[in-house]
């Protein structure tokens, strides 16, 4: 099997390893090979020089591993080359192109998945069969939290000069941390309504949003509240989620779930194998795409469909943070982008 790998930062390379494990045959296009030859460490990984002869060329597939702001222009001529494809998350910083790309995908019958890795994260997973089960009884609200100090993200880098410092690149906790919002509309079902706030942090030094704390209201009823920073001290993700009969909460850093009855008792009812690594869920994510290849009657993971629906949250994070009012995804406009603020 032949897999083309556009881009190789640091989700690029990581993506190049977890292909190579698996025996696959992996070429790459690197955007800073010209710069630094060395930007691809693994021997066996092929350079690419010419992006568009490579995306012609007998690939069974394509990983769109490149600046978010560039995803959506390799999505569409990987699927106008009829080649199956992984993107990274979010497919893009507007709607723009999807329609076209969603068209082409299902008329090429292609194969695609979304980079929602923590959809294979085994708490989540049994997370999401539990509530299948209505285990919790009738979901009432959701709170999901996740924030880091932004400069600890990669400390060999300057966070100023990184994509996250800037609007035309996808940076901005909204963007950024769509993990967030992807769970609440995996887990709990669609979003009918938005209402966001941000925060600039000048400490920072980045045009972007550094803070959103984000209201939703789901289809079923239920409200759901996403914290969203660029500033915690440490690292911190958790998720709770309350029903009328129970409350589950679940701690990433801890890796376990704990549920709380109404007569207060507690119990911690899953963890995460001792062995599991981060990375596991990267490679999980990738061999059912790979298995997908050749069983496209598999389920995704996370479909093109799913990607451009949360797409379409985030996008009404910022039209809500922007306008200071309450917006509906559905009634998103599909070239609709946030307004770039000007670093003093």
């Amino acid at each position: 099997m032949k897999v083309l790998v556009v881009g190789t930062g640091s989700i690029g390379k990581r993506h190049i390893s977890n292909l190579v494990r698996f025996g696959v045959e992996v070429y790459a296009y690197s955007y800073r090979a010209a710069k630094n030859p060395l930007s691809v460490s693994h021997p066996e990984v092929r350079l690419v020089n010419n992006l568009g002869d490579a995306l012609e060329a007998d690939f069974d597939a394509v990983v769109i591993a490149n600046r978010t702001d560039l995803h959506m222009e390799i999505a569409l001529k990987a699927a106008q080359a009829r080649k199956n494809f992984f993107i990274e998350k979010p497919i893009s910083v507007s709607l723009a192109g999807a329609e076209e790309l969603l068209m082409l995908v299902e008329r090429n019958k292609l194969v695609v998945e979304a980079g929602f890795m923590l959809r294979c994260h085994p708490n989540l997973l049994w997370i999401k069969e539990y509530l299948a089960n209505n285990s919790l009884g009738d979901l009432m609200h959701l709170r999901a939290s996740v924030g880091q100090w932004l400069p600890d993200w990669r400390p060999q880098t300057d966070h100023r000069t990184g994509y996250s410092a800037f609007r035309k690149t996808g940076g901005g906790v909204i963007f950024d941390l769509i993990h967030e919002l992807d769970l609440v509309y995996w887990l709990a079902g669609k979003v009918v309504d938005v209402n966001a706030i941000t925060r600039y942090v000048e400490s920072l030094d980045i045009e972007t949003e550094a803070i959103a704390q984000i209201s939703l209201r789901l289809d079923s009823g239920a409200l759901a509240q996403v914290h969203l920073d660029y500033v915690r001290p440490g690292y911190g993700r958790d998720l709770e989620i309350v029903g009328t009969q129970a409350v589950l909460y679940w701690n990433y850093l801890k890796g376990a779930v704990t549920i709380t009855k109404s007569d207060g008792s507690m119990d911690v009812v899953h963890y995460v194998p001792p062995e599991f690594e981060r990375n596991d869920m990267f490679e999980n994510h990738m061999a059912h795409f790979l298995r997908r290849l050749s069983s496209p009657e598999l389920a995704p993971t996370s479909s093109l469909v799913d990607s451009i629906n949360v797409m379409r949250i985030a996008l009404a994070c910022h039209q809500s943070a922007e306008g200071r009012h309450c917006v509906r995804p559905d009634e998103i406009d599909s070239h609709f982008e946030p307004k770039q603020r000007i670093r003093q």
